[in-house]
């Protein structure tokens, strides 16, 4: 089980990675999703990969069990999907996207979180000693 301090320190990298995902798609979001659907595809890819990372690095670098992959990956990502939510209901412009884009955009954010909660059962079911669970 987590503790309020462990809750806040995983809630706090999760709403920087958001806060830098923000930023870096408000200013190169026209490049990676509205340069047709492969970009996109990798857009995608690179997202799921980059929160799966920076799971795995926090985890080690807390010294978190495996067994808690999941609850951290939920602390880690609630954050930015409330913060998502309200950015695109207050602040639509915010994106720097066409609306045709939009969707593009919306699917690789939920393709991130999907892998990265798929990838938090997977190390939480499997354990340290699996390929991609290992600590550096």
């Amino acid at each position: 089980m987590l503790n309020n301090r462990d809750i806040l320190i995983y809630a706090a990298i999760g709403f920087s990675v958001w806060l830098n995902g923000a930023l870096t798609f408000w200013l190169g979001g026209t490049a990676l999703f509205e340069s047709g659907p492969l970009v996109s595809v990798l857009s995608a890819i690179g997202v799921a990969i980059a929160v799966c990372m920076v799971l795995r690095g926090t985890m080690a670098w807390r010294k978190a069990d495996t067994a808690q992959s999941v609850t951290v990956a939920v602390v880690m990502a609630l954050p930015g999907l409330f913060g998502e939510a309200v950015r695109q209901l207050v602040f639509p412009w915010a994106t720097g996207l066409q609306p045709m884009t939009q969707p593009a955009f919306a699917a690789a954010i939920f393709f991130g979180n999907g892998v990265l909660l798929a990838y938090a059962v997977w190390r939480a079911e499997l354990g340290p000693d699996t390929f991609l669970s290992r600590a550096p």
